[in-house]
């Protein structure tokens, strides 16, 4: 059984009024409990849309999300319980930081959960550990923190509620790349040592090509292709066709398969070398100068 599975998914803005638009349509897809998915797609896809009916902060025009099984909007009225099991990460959450030192800002939302001050700081200090935040930055203020580190203290405060499905939309964006190789390395350490799923939006296909087990792509509104990441990505002359770019070394492995070398398009560097390494041994190998 899926964790969380969209049937029909539909979601118009303004609907009834000139300004309407259906930004997702009639989407059906199943996210396995415990994978990574990546969801990629050109602006105005719909991404961003989809992953916000995921745990009720928007309520599909028509169709149904389903929790473990379960309508999230069975019951409206326990909506909120939801949302402590489907966390939400957005774009730039930082900008959220709110409150007078780093510890009380991610121990919020544990506190809107109803647990004590005592279980609220235990959690808060276990996400604070996992996202890579010392136990000397607890005490400071939010905004005393680099832009990384504030990035990481808006993500524990979602990891601090334990919810069994983390979505982030664009967690990297504004990173430099230590950055976002940082903050990429300890998402996939949270999923394997909690055992969350996580859903990951990005426009870096090196992000999701390094992470995900399945990727969903987008296009007008509508889920094109869900698959194995690398088969997705071995579909790149497809996916540029929809504005997309595939990682750099894919290309480069789909541009010598077209020409007729026997290779198959791969994911990272390191695989490309294994991908060349008979080619390169079938004609002659690399001649090395004295």
């Amino acid at each position: 059984m899926f964790v969380l599975e969209t049937k029909e998914l539909t979601y118009t803005y303004g609907a009834g009024t000139p300004f309407e638009k259906t930004a997702v349509d009639q989407v059906s897809v199943g996210v396995e409990k415990g994978e990574f998915l990546g969801v990629i797609g050109h602006t105005g896809s719909g991404k961003s849309t989809l992953i916000q009916t995921l745990n009720g902060l928007l309520r599909p025009t028509s169709g149904t999300v389903l929790l473990n099984g379960k309508d999230i909007w069975a019951e409206p009225k326990k909506i909120r319980a939801v949302r402590f099991q489907v966390g939400m990460v957005f774009q730039y959450p930082e900008h959220q930081l709110f409150e007078e030192t780093v510890l009380k800002d991610i121990c919020f939302g544990p506190g809107n959960m109803g647990l004590s001050r005592p279980e609220a700081e235990a959690r808060a200090r276990r996400a604070a550990e996992f996202v890579g935040l010392g136990e000397e930055l607890l005490n400071k203020s939010p905004f005393e923190l680099s832009g990384g580190q504030k990035r990481r203290a808006a993500i524990a405060g979602v990891i601090a509620m334990d919810p069994d499905v983390l979505v982030l939309d664009e967690p990297t964006a504004g990173l430099d790349p230590r950055g976002r190789d940082t903050l990429l390395n300890q998402i996939s350490e949270y999923r394997k040592k909690r055992g969350s799923t996580v859903v990951l939006v990005s426009h870096s296909m090196e992000d999701i090509a390094r992470c995900a087990d399945r990727v969903l792509v987008m296009d007008g509104g509508r889920a094109v292709m869900l698959d194995r990441t690398d088969r997705v990505f071995a579909r790149g002359r497809e996916l540029e066709t929809m504005g997309l770019r595939v990682p750099q070394i894919t290309s480069i492995l789909l541009t010598l398969r077209e020409k007729g070398y026997p290779v198959h398009p791969v994911l990272t560097v390191d695989q490309a070398v294994e991908e060349l390494r008979p080619l390169l041994k079938k004609e002659g190998g690399v001649r090395h100068d004295p």
